[in-house]
């Protein structure tokens, strides 16, 4: 029986063989399980003077759903005594215990289930050993082997690694959001699957670096076509905790807020608010910019950097303006938003950017893009391209020309100066599809302003013709969008059009004061404007104007 098991059960005695056998049995239905909040264990995490089995009580206490006993380097007698030790705490909570890798341990504890790896007992094998009542989850990293699980009869898959981990060495590159989003619906066999979700129990989890701030992102983006991750699985964030049980709330209560907006389109259900109602909301937010003082770290032209980091201070935030690779990780942790501006195009600072943009994800933190003549030239278009494809922005904000390119509308730049459309249609349906490619906030910005979030769009009608007379107008609105996002990370769309409307009205007033005579004196008498609407924003109330676009 021993040489039978393979990989996953090591050679033992014969007392262990027996015991497994006295303890099999079978089952009359598999357990339902809740997927919500999936705790991998790693007991080597735990903080200074945390005893596991107390730590694993105050989890489950806080709201975990689901228990995986993780033991790569314990030997069988001793990972059986800690399995049957946390089984009887799983129990008392009526959660799943589900035993990594070992099924002769899984099978002495009577667990509820079993995951495995790529390079572990096949899925067959281990169905063969415990039976058809009991779960079988499965790692994957690409839509083969979600086709290859799904095929087998996996209960679950196990998607990931999301992002880079600290507790486990990866083989393979971390999917992302994107990658994710690609497991779940490129294969067509998954698709149909998904299609049918309701007479499948095949469940989806990501893993891998996932934690409280980027919960949200990961779980707004990844629902899609028709569905959505039903849970999240954690190592690090909760196994190092020094407040176990309240940090499983706040984990669960963002799964379920998630999941609970989730319609059949797989989409997080969005409404159209009353302009009135989101201008209220506008002037609520500008003063919270300077009352919270957020970093926000820019990676930005070289035309620009001193407006931008004006802009910034005018509202109240803090700017940082490095662009060293080895300062992104250590700002990233401290960051309230990152600004990334491709106009200046380097290799050096687009890998900055890159690893910025990664950075700040996996803390959690918005990631404003900007794609500076993403059109203009071959290369432009190859380094947009990338930023596309290994970064997750929170938002894309840039002028018509560059919108309407990355959004295959035809678009085009002179340089890095726009040359878009005046049809409200293509522009609205450019934005639109943008969003709802990139799991992002679109804003794309000219005489008139148009954003969405992929759902809906709004068109924002503020705003003073000598804006397109000072350099680098339209990186500042971006700089300002950074600003708002830092301190309105929960509502990304009320953020951008926020963000734009004080920008535009700030324009409008600085074009009527008496001593502005020309873009040089426009251009000082812009800053002083913010700064008075971060002071005083309730002229935001008369002053805006805005409409939600038909669709």
């Amino acid at each position: 029986m021993t040489a039978d098991i393979g990989l996953s059960c090591p050679p033992n005695t014969v007392e262990v063989l027996l015991e497994i056998n006295r303890n099999i049995i079978t089952m009359s239905v598999k357990p339902q399980v809740d997927y919500t909040l999936y705790l991998v264990t790693e007991r080597s995490l735990l903080p200074d003077g945390h005893d596991f089995l107390a730590h694993l009580e105050s989890c489950l206490k806080g709201g975990v759903t689901l228990v995986q006993l993780r033991e790569k380097n314990l030997d069988t007698r001793p990972f059986i005594e800690l399995a049957r030790k946390t089984k009887e705490i799983t129990q008392k909570y009526n959660v799943p215990l589900i035993i990594n890798d070992r099924v002769d341990v899984a099978l002495a504890v009577d667990a509820e289930g079993v995951h495995v790896g790529q390079d572990d007992m096949t899925l067959a094998q281990v169905r063969n050993f415990i039976g058809p009542n009991k779960i079988i989850g499965v790692s994957v990293n690409n839509v083969q082997e979600a086709q290859d699980a799904i095929g087998g009869g996996a209960d679950y898959l196990g998607i990931g690694a999301v992002w880079f981990t600290s507790t486990k060495k990866l083989s393979k590159k971390p999917l992302g959001v994107d990658g994710v989003q690609a497991t779940l619906t490129t294969s067509p066999l998954y698709t149909a699957i998904l299609q049918s979700m309701s007479d499948t129990n095949v469940q989806t989890v990501a893993i891998g670096g996932i934690n409280q701030q980027n919960t949200p992102q990961l779980m707004a983006k990844t629902s899609v076509n028709g569905r959505h991750l039903d849970g999240v699985a954690v190592v690090s964030a909760i196994m190092s905790s020094t407040e176990p049980e309240q940090t499983c709330k706040d984990f669960a209560g963002v799964v379920r807020h998630y999941v609970s907006k989730c319609i059949k389109s797989g989409t997080v259900t969005q409404e159209q608010s009353d302009t009135k109602e989101i201008i209220e909301n506008i002037i609520k937010l500008v003063p919270t910019i300077r009352q919270k003082g957020p970093l926000v770290h820019h990676i930005t032209n070289n035309v620009v950097i001193n407006d931008n980091a004006n802009a910034t201070l005018a509202l109240g935030a803090s700017p940082i303006m490095a662009t060293h690779p080895e300062d992104v990780k250590d700002l990233a942790a401290v960051n309230g938003a990152m600004v990334l501006n491709m106009g200046t195009v380097d290799e050096t600072i687009t890998n900055a950017m890159v690893l910025a943009a990664q950075e700040n994800v996996i803390h959690g933190n918005p990631v404003i893009f900007d794609p500076v003549g993403a059109v203009a030239t071959n290369l432009r278009k190859k380094v947009s391209a990338r930023f596309l494809q290994e970064c997750e922005f929170t938002v894309i904000k840039g002028n018509a020309g560059e919108i309407l390119g990355l959004a295959g509308k035809g678009g085009k730049s002179r340089g890095v100066d726009s040359v878009g459309t005046d049809d409200e249609s293509i522009a609205a349906q450019a934005v639109r599809e943008l969003a709802l490619k990139h799991k992002c906030v679109v804003g794309m910005t000219g005489v008139i302003d148009y954003i969405s979030d992929g759902q809906r769009v709004i068109a924002l009608e503020n705003g003073h013709e000598l804006m397109a007379s000072i350099t680098g107008s339209g990186c500042m609105a971006t700089t300002v969008v950074g600003c708002f996002a830092a301190i309105e990370n929960t509502d990304i769309l009320l953020a951008t059009i926020a963000a734009i409307t004080t920008l535009n009205i700030a324009s409008e007033l600085a074009a009527q004061r008496p001593d502005v005579q020309g873009p040089g004196t426009f251009r000082a008498a812009l800053i002083d404007e913010l700064y008075k609407l971060s002071k005083a924003p309730e002229t935001i109330r008369s002053a805006a104007r805005m409409r939600w676009l038909d669709l």
